[in-house]
């Protein structure tokens, strides 16, 4: 009985072996079913993920594009506009430029028209008065001939120079040059001096015809040909300005003398102009060392001319040289050389004068910029040259 009970236990240990075995195999095969149901799920939610990221990248290029497409349309209108912009401000530019040059060239036309009919009505005037004057220039002579005086008249032309700039406007005027043999000297008459001189003539001419006596010129006061010997102006030279500006020396060894008369060898002059320190000797202050004029406004400063010497002056107009000048800013004032004593083509002055602007303003500025002094050279006739004296080229 007990046997059987142990095969009986032994049997249902078995059986109960056998079943869980056969559970644990089923358990097993379920999982490995459930491992691969879930790698199939896991590989199609990639596939499924891969497709949306491939379908999002796709439609974020798609909008990319549109929107590089949009913008590059936009930029391409910005810059139409831009061009358009600028090509309107350009024909707008060019427009205005040519309204300002034809507005200049019109302008430029205006002008030279009113200097041609200034010139003309010049020429008329100048005509008509030497028409006038010619006659009465030989009258003189053919009076002074008859009354035995050793003087010679000429009408003579002077062109009146601008003061303070070589491009001014020029005046052609009418004198009369009178060349007294009898003194050894000349003078310049006005035309309404020489009127009056030679209505004096005419009466003691006429005194003469009646009376069969010359006239007694012994009182030179009552000699209607003689007159005493004044200052002419040879010439000027110009000296520009514009280094003043700048604080800097300008040396002019040789200003050409620009001669009214026209003459071509009327010489030149040495002149300088230094900035400077009050006494005229030493250096200018160093807050007036300036790259830009305008940094002078509102400064002082100190600067000297210095008139050296003059060279080649005229052999009959070199007596008694001196040379005066004057400044734009102070028309007031005349500077003079003193008078180099007796005949000289080459006087040597050695003057020198230290000037003073108190305060640098804009007028003076655009003077120093654009302007000039005129050197005025001044000598009295003499017809006599001292002797042994050479030019100095």
């Amino acid at each position: 009985m007990k046997e059987k009970e142990d095969a009986e236990d032994k049997a249902n240990a078995a059986a109960k072996e056998e079943e869980k075995k056969r559970q644990e195999e089923e358990t097993a095969a379920k999982m490995a079913e459930l491992e691969a149901k879930m790698r199939a799920e896991a590989e199609e939610a990639d596939k499924a993920r891969k497709a949306m990221e491939e379908e999002y990248q796709r439609k974020l290029e798609e909008m990319k594009k549109m929107a590089d497409a949009a913008q590059s349309e936009e930029e391409q209108k910005r810059k139409e506009m831009e061009m358009k912009l600028a090509h309107e401000k350009a024909m707008e530019e060019a427009r205005l430029k040519a309204e300002r040059e034809e507005a200049e060239r019109q302008e430029r036309i205006r002008r030279e028209e009113a200097a041609i009919k200034h010139r003309q009505a010049e020429f008329a005037a100048l005509s008509e008065k030497l028409s006038k004057i010619h006659p009465m220039v030989n009258e003189a002579n053919l009076i002074g001939k008859e009354l035995g005086r050793n003087v010679r008249f000429n009408v003579k032309m002077e062109t009146a120079m601008p003061e303070f700039s070589t491009s001014g406007e020029r005046k052609t005027e009418l004198k009369v040059k009178v060349e007294n043999k009898e003194k050894d000297y000349f003078y310049i008459w006005t035309c309404d001096k020489f009127e009056d001189r030679l209505a004096v003539m005419r009466n003691d001419l006429n005194n003469y015809f009646d009376t069969d006596k010359k006239p007694d010129y012994s009182n030179e006061d009552e000699d209607p040909f003689f007159d005493k010997p004044q200052p002419i102006l040879v010439g000027s030279s110009y000296v520009n300005l514009k280094s003043l500006g700048y604080t800097l020396e300008n040396e002019v060894p040789n200003a050409r003398i620009i001669s009214s008369s026209g003459g071509s060898n009327d010489g030149a002059l040495d002149v300088a102009i230094w900035p400077c320190d009050a006494e005229g000797s030493g250096e200018p202050d160093d807050d007036l060392l300036v790259e830009d004029p305008k940094e002078l406004l509102g400064k002082e400063m100190y600067f000297r001319v210095m008139i050296n010497k003059a060279k080649n002056l005229p052999a009959d107009l070199c007596k008694n040289v001196f040379v005066t000048y004057q400044f734009k800013n102070e028309p007031n004032c005349i500077y003079s050389t003193d008078e180099h004593p007796d005949m000289e083509q080459n006087p040597v002055f050695d003057y020198k004068h230290v000037h003073h602007v108190d305060c640098i303003s804009d007028y003076i500025l655009d003077y120093w910029e654009n302007g000039n002094i005129a050197c005025k050279v001044y000598a009295y006739p003499q017809y006599t040259m001292v002797k042994g004296k050479k030019k100095i080229v």
